[in-house]
């Protein structure tokens, strides 16, 4: 893992990226859609989040009895990140579908927005020029594709660009990686809010 030094705190480069992405993929919704992200979209980080960082306890239970300040500076790690990852999907497929009527159309492009930024923006912090670029190229494409378009993105294409995320990910590193897996799991949540878009609109 890298860390991005500020003064003398070292942060780690994906905690930076994954923030700012959340603010990028919503400013470039906004570009292209006209609308602004959801409440469900910042609820769910905010959720993943706590949860994320609160699993420290449930999984390292006694060094947090021994060092309560640990938790600043510790997270669940794997384990804490597909806990929180199963209850962000609970979420999103149960409770936010309910309150949330655009849920289903915006989280698709939402979905793509926010990964791939968060590839650019990690590109940018580890100095990965290349990866950086093709990140852009392929950023660049989504948004000239998407841009006007009032309904949710096409399945074939959001297949595609998935396909093609993974795809650039196994070139610079291993497809089998957390990030690969946190992508898949991700993109089959999106796609299965698709699917009921579709249903909602006949």
């Amino acid at each position: 893992m890298s860390f991005f030094q500020v003064g003398s705190i070292a942060i780690p480069t994906i905690w930076i990226a994954a923030f700012v992405a959340l603010f990028i993929a919503a400013m470039f919704n906004r570009i292209v859609t006209g609308k602004k992200a959801g409440d469900w979209y910042w609820n769910g980080f905010f959720y993943y989040f706590i949860l994320w960082k609160l699993s420290y306890v449930v999984f390292n239970l006694n060094l947090f009895l021994d060092m309560p300040m640990s938790i600043l500076y510790f997270n669940g790690g794997t384990k804490g990140h597909i806990f929180a990852l199963v209850i962000l999907s609970i979420y999103m497929l149960i409770f936010a579908s309910k309150r949330f009527p655009f849920l289903y159309e915006e989280s698709v492009r939402l979905f793509l927005l926010y990964f791939i930024s968060y590839k650019v923006i990690i590109g940018f912090l580890e100095k990965n020029n290349f990866e950086i670029l093709i990140h852009l190229v392929l950023l660049s494409i989504f948004l000239f594709l998407e841009k006007g378009r009032k309904t949710q993105v096409s399945g074939q294409l959001f297949l595609l660009f998935i396909l093609l995320e993974l795809l650039i990910i196994s070139s610079f590193g291993s497809i089998l990686s957390l990030e690969s897996v946190t992508i898949i799991w991700m993109g089959l949540i999106a796609i299965i809010l698709g699917i009921r878009a579709d249903k909602e609109a006949i």
